[in-house]
């Protein structure tokens, strides 16, 4: 007997078609954090790392990446995060800024993190990930997030792309001003997919 055919299976020779998930679908999808590890490990993977994921969150570690090199191996330690970038399109900031993203930490998030990790920080809109990601030695995230304005015993932590410069991102110390300058935000355009980083020993 001849096997029906499903309505979404393509016939021979045809293209199959790109179904898009609707933004909302794709919000519900899963936990955030797991989808900063999914980018995360196909971006260390793509730079020739083997991305492993720990069974227990344990000492702030999400990943372990391995490689050889000469023969050797060598591994490092990631905590993922991710962020929501959202679009700006009004408001005091819309002269300045044209994405942005925001989340808290806690003063001491990163207080007692072994002086190797590194934090990976995932941003991403919900109808498309960039490759907006950004690797940090943690002693210098630990230093950045300190430089973000305070908010009910935590920092809130504004990552956002210059509308006049879209190479450039900054890290907002001030809640509101006119103009980004050193004293009002903390550049960091230069961990956006700085993977040279993780060569650091």
């Amino acid at each position: 007997m001849k096997q029906a055919r499903s309505p979404r299976q393509p016939h021979r020779g045809q293209k199959p078609v790109r179904e898009d998930l609707d933004p909302n679908l794709r919000r519900r999808a899963g936990h955030y954090e797991i989808l900063g590890e999914t980018y995360a490990k196909f971006e260390f993977f793509q730079e020739g790392w083997n991305p492993y994921s720990r069974f227990l969150d344990v000492d702030k570690v999400d990943l372990i990446l391995r490689r050889n090199v000469s023969g050797s191996p060598e591994y490092r330690e990631v905590q993922v995060k991710f962020g929501k970038l959202f679009r700006v399109e009004s408001g005091w900031q819309h002269a300045l800024f044209d994405l942005t993203s925001w989340r808290f930490f806690k003063e001491d998030e990163f207080a007692h993190a072994h002086p190797r990790l590194f934090v990976a920080y995932v941003l991403s809109e919900d109808e498309e990930y960039r490759g907006d990601f950004f690797l940090f030695p943690v002693r210098e995230f630990s230093q950045a997030i300190h430089c973000a304005p305070q908010a009910g015993g935590k920092r809130r932590v504004f990552i956002s792309r210059c509308a006049s410069d879209q190479k450039r991102w900054v890290m907002r110390r001030l809640g509101r001003f006119n103009e980004v300058t050193e004293e009002t935000c903390l550049d960091v355009s230069r961990y956006r997919r700085n993977f040279s980083l993780l060569d650091q020993r």
